[in-house]
């Protein structure tokens, strides 16, 4: 008969969460990553290789809630002109985009 141990179940239920974790990031970073394809379009510049780095992770406490949620700042890069390119961020507490900010740049 096999029994399972205590130090099991806690190895189980920690790579439990951190897959969880790891899913629960993938789905912000392409949410965020939609969030800043639109704001590229209607600011009408062009989002460079369709894709955003996590620069910043840390706790802050929420504004409505109270509650501690983790602040994501992004990183990627865009151009105006097709001949430069320009770095922005964009930050979320939780899904809340909190601020999309573009480097000055070129206008076409």
């Amino acid at each position: 008969m096999m029994w399972i141990e205590l130090s099991d179940l806690f190895w189980l239920a920690l790579t439990a969460t951190l897959c969880l974790s790891w899913w629960h990031n993938l789905k912000l970073r392409e949410y965020a990553t939609q969030k800043v394809k639109r704001y590229c379009s209607a600011q009408d510049v062009q989002l460079l290789d369709d894709n955003i780095a996590l620069k910043s992770l840390r706790p802050v406490r929420d504004g409505d809630s109270g509650m501690l949620v983790l602040a994501r700042r992004y990183q990627f890069y865009f151009t105006s002109t097709g001949d430069e390119r320009y770095p922005g961020t964009i930050e979320l507490t939780g899904r809340r985009v909190i601020r999309i900010e573009l480097a000055a740049h070129k206008l076409n």
